[in-house]
Parts: C-alpha cells; structure tokens; sequence
C-alpha cells in the first residue's frame, strides 16, 4: 500500500507531462532549437524531481555522497551497464544535487522505446535507444551525439 501513491501519482501525471511537451513542441516549432531544449529540459526536470522525490522518501534509502564538487560545470558520460535495476536513478541523484537534472541524457535499450508514453519522450528528450546485438548503428549513435555538440546541448 506504502508504493501505490507514488505509483498512482507518477502515471498518473504522466499524461499531464506528456501533452504539455506536446503543446510546448508545437508552439516552439519556430522558434530557435535552444529554446525549445530549455524548456523542455525543464519539463524533464519537473517530472524526474517528483520521480527522484518518492525514491528517496518512500523507499528508506538512505543516500550519503561525499568528495570534492566540480568547480566548473563540464558535461560527463556516466556508465551505468545496468549494475542494478535502479543504476538509472543515480544519474539523476546526482545531477539534481549539481542542478543539472534537465540535461541527463540516456543510452537505452531498444525495447524501451515501447514503453507507453515514456519510450516516445527519451527519445525527443536525446535518449538513443540501441540493440545489444550486431545490428547496433555506431554512425546513427555518433550523429545523435554530434547532434548535441553542434546545438550546445548540455548533457
């Protein structure tokens, strides 16, 4: 019972989300790309902060980061390789506490592009999706990445 507000509200606004992207996409469609990705970065950044919000106070995890911070913002590549079901989610622990959630961008599994609602926005938000097999598209990865270096995009 403890997980199905969490569960109700995130699907739930999902929809929400999805047709103000929507909306906003249609309205920013000629105005300059770098307007648009601000505001959809925060869009995306809205959204993963109430996600980020029910992890960290519904499951009991406790989340202890030390070191040193950057003292400038640089983009960064952080591999994952599924260490576990939740790796995902501390990419975006950590870019929240450097106020840069809006700018995570994923590699994905090519199946996920299925996913009802979420699979068609990764994409529109810069997430690739890719096959584990020897069909994987390195010049279509490459493009897409330098895609975001062309735009400026922050990742």
């Amino acid at each position: 019972m403890r997980y199905l507000l969490p569960g109700v509200v995130l699907l739930g606004s999902a929809p929400t989300y999805v047709l103000a992207w929507g909306i906003w996409r249609l309205l920013s469609a000629l105005l300059p790309a770098r307007i648009y990705q601000m505001m959809d970065d925060r869009l995306y950044c809205v959204y993963q902060s109430m996600v980020l919000f029910f992890f960290e106070n519904y499951t009991g995890v406790q989340i202890l980061l030390y070191g040193d911070l950057p003292k400038h913002k640089e983009n960064i590549i952080y591999l994952a390789n599924h260490q576990s079901t939740v790796d995902w989610i501390v990419a975006d622990i950590l870019a929240v506490r450097q106020n840069a959630l809006g700018h995570v961008r994923y590699v994905l599994k090519d199946g996920l592009k299925w996913l009802p609602l979420y699979g068609c926005y990764f994409a529109r938000h810069g997430g690739i999706y890719v096959k584990r097999s020897a069909k994987f598209n390195e010049k279509d990865m490459r493009s897409k990445l330098q895609s975001y270096v062309n735009a400026g995009t922050p990742i």
